[in-house]
C-alpha cells in the first residue's frame, strides 16, 4: 500500500499522506472518525496487518496452540518458545484462552502481529487497557518490527497514549497532519506565542495551535482547552486566556467558558432566556451561552 492519502480519511482536499516506512514507526492521534475511516480504507488492502489491542480467540486452543497456528499461518521463521519465554506465556502456555485474563490475550496479538507475514501494520489503539507490563511487551514488540524492516503506523484516539509509544507523534485533524511540538526553540517562541498555546498532556508539554481548538472551559479550578473529545490543562486562569485570546477569534461565551468562533456550527434557543452553542464535531458538543452574551456573539458570527 505505500501510503494513505489524508484527504480519503479527512474527507477534505488535502495533498499530504501517511506513509508506511520500512524498519519506522509512524504515531498519530486523530479522533474516533478517522480511525474508524483509516480501518475502511485498509479493509481490503491485503499488504496490510490490524493490530488492535486484542485478537479473535478460539477459547478451547491453548495460548501456545494461537501461536503454532500463527507460526503455520504466516509461515513465521520465529520460534513458538521463544514467543512464549520473550512474552512471559510460558506459564500460561497450557491455558485454554476461555480461561486467560485480557493482558494474555493483547500479548496474544503483539506476537501474531511480529509473526504476520505483512511488512506493513497499522495498529488501532494497541494500548487500550493495556497495564504496565504489557505497555513493555509492545515496545519489545516494536523493537522486533523495527529490526525485521516492518513499517508501523500507530493510530490512538489518546494524546496520552500516543506518547507512551513514542516521544515524536503527529495529530490529524480537519486541517490535516500535524507535528504535536514538546519543546520550541527561543527564536521561534515569539511567534509562536502568538498563534499557539501551551498546554500539558501526561508528563510533557505541548503546544496547540489556535486554530485547533474547539472551546476551552473552567472546572473544578482548572482550565482545559477541548480538541477532538480531549482535554488538556493549561496553567492560566480563564480570565488570562480571554485576555490573550480574545483578538485571535475566540469569545468568553459564558463564565465558565471560551469559544472559538470558527468553531460554533450554531445557536439553540431553549427558552426565553436558555441558550446554548453548538460546537462544529462529530458530537456536535453544547455549552452554554449566556443570556447577556447573545446578541453580541449573533453579531460577531456574521462579521
Amino acid at each position: 500500500m505505500q501510503e494513505i492519502k489524508i484527504a480519503d480519511v479527512i474527507e477534505k482536499e488535502n495533498d499530504q499522506s501517511i506513509e508506511f516506512r520500512r524498519g519506522k514507526v509512524t504515531v498519530i492521534q486523530m479522533p474516533v472518525e478517522y480511525i474508524n475511516r483509516m480501518m475502511k480504507l485498509t479493509e481490503h488492502v491485503h499488504s496490510v496487518f490490524k493490530l488492535e489491542s486484542s485478537v479473535p480467540v478460539y477459547e478451547r486452543l491453548t495460548v501456545k496452540d494461537h501461536i503454532k497456528f500463527y507460526k503455520k499461518w504466516n509461515k513465521s521463521t520465529l520460534e513458538v518458545a521463544d514467543m512464549l519465554n520473550q512474552y512471559r506465556l510460558d506459564t500460561v502456555s497450557d491455558t485454554r484462552l476461555g480461561k486467560c485474563e485480557a493482558d494474555t490475550v493483547q500479548r496474544l496479538a503483539y506476537i501474531q502481529a511480529l509473526m504476520t507475514g505483512q511488512n506493513e501494520v497499522l495498529a488501532v489503539n494497541p494500548l487500550h487497557n493495556a497495564g504496565i507490563e504489557n505497555i513493555k511487551f509492545f515496545h519489545k514488540m516494536l523493537e522486533h518490527m523495527k529490526s525485521a524492516g516492518k513499517a508501523l503506523i500507530v493510530i490512538t484516539s489518546s494524546t496520552e497514549e500516543a506518547f507512551v509509544v513514542s516521544s515524536n507523534i503527529a495529530r490529524l485533524g480537519e486541517l490535516g497532519l500535524k507535528q504535536v511540538e514538546t519543546e520550541i526553540s527561543e527564536e521561534s517562541d515569539a511567534q509562536s506565542s502568538l498563534n499557539r498555546i501551551r498546554a500539558k498532556s501526561h508528563d510533557k508539554t505541548i503546544f496547540i495551535d489556535l486554530e485547533d481548538i474547539e472551546y476551552i472551559e473552567s472546572n473544578e479550578g482548572k482550565v482545559y482547552v477541548n480538541i477532538s473529545r480531549e482535554k488538556f490543562v493549561i496553567e492560566t486562569t480563564l480570565a488570562e486566556t480571554e485576555k490573550k485570546l480574545g483578538s485571535h477569534g475566540f469569545y468568553r461565551c459564558h463564565r465558565s467558558y471560551i469559544v472559538n468562533l470558527d468553531k460554533v456550527r450554531e445557536i439553540i434557543t431553549w427558552s426565553k432566556n436558555t441558550y446554548s452553542i453548538v460546537i462544529e464535531n462529530q458530537e456536535k458538543t453544547k455549552i452554554p451561552l449566556s443570556r447577556t452574551k447573545y446578541n453580541e456573539i449573533q453579531k460577531l458570527l456574521v462579521l
